[in-house]
């Protein structure tokens, strides 16, 4: 498995909109005359490692999925998705029993090169699934965002970088380098959440030789690995079976909010 983690800290141009965050909508700024007044955008989801507000989101427009009991990897119980037209939010409970080990993994001097606790968000755009990377899930996908949620033995922000599959191979040099500003993270306990900013991720897709940009629907799952890179699988899952043997899952399709 080539792991483009590590290369990611190359020095990239990134496009001005990268950086920016939604404008808040004021009051009094509606376009529509007849409705003048439009409430001011909050974000649905603080990332600050208090997981409340996920309970309040309608769980009829949350993308889940659990861990299904007969698979073959179980370190991730669930991941929940959620986007709205500036965000896309995730998500991770990791089991109890294992996460500890698993931050213990990141804080091992005698070797600085694995120690952050790496994953990728799988996003497949287009709505099609005949192109693109197809692994841990049975459909192909054709971006990955790349970073680390813990370093050390705790958790950190997620600061990964956009890279896109072409012709068999990840885009090298990303499509956003980590630092991009398009991401941030925060977990506690057993449990991580991270946000996603539209605008940047299409404004890195808008630099590709094939930009597919993230529209109302899309398709996302999450793979997750140790330390040293050993497979921890990929959510959704299902079970192990002979038709199945590694218990790879649909991926999530996930409708925007407006």
């Amino acid at each position: 498995m080539k792991k483009v983690f590590s290369f990611l800290a190359i020095a990239a141009m990134v496009l001005v909109a990268c950086n920016k965050k939604p404008q808040p909508i004021k009051p009094g700024g509606g376009e529509d005359p007849e409705d003048p007044e439009e409430p001011e955008y909050v974000m649905p989801i603080t990332i600050d490692g208090d997981f409340a507000d996920w309970a309040k989101l309608d769980a009829s427009k949350v993308a889940s999925a659990k861990c299904d009991p007969n698979a073959l990897y179980t370190a991730v119980k669930e991941i929940r998705v959620y986007a709205d037209e500036f965000y896309v939010f995730y998500y991770i409970e990791f089991d109890n029993a294992q996460i500890g080990e698993l931050l213990a993994g990141t804080n091992n001097p005698s070797d600085p090169d694995h120690d952050a606790l790496p994953i990728r968000l799988d996003i497949n755009t287009d709505g099609e699934f005949t192109t693109g990377y197809k692994k841990y899930f049975q459909e192909m996908y054709d971006f990955i965002i790349e970073g680390g949620i813990a370093s050390k033995g705790q958790w950190c922000s997620f600061d990964g970088g956009l890279l896109q599959r072409i012709d068999g191979s990840w885009t090298d040099p990303a499509l956003l380098p980590s630092g991009s500003g398009m991401l941030a993270g925060a977990g506690k306990d057993n449990k991580y959440e991270i946000s996603l900013l539209r605008e940047s991720f299409n404004a890195g897709c808008a630099v590709s030789s094939i930009p597919l940009y993230m529209g109302e629907e899309f398709q996302t799952g999450i793979t997750f690995y140790t330390a040293t890179w050993g497979e921890l699988g990929g959510m959704p899952n299902t079970a192990v079976s002979e038709d199945d043997a590694k218990g790879w899952g649909h991926m999530l399709t996930v409708k925007t909010v407006k």
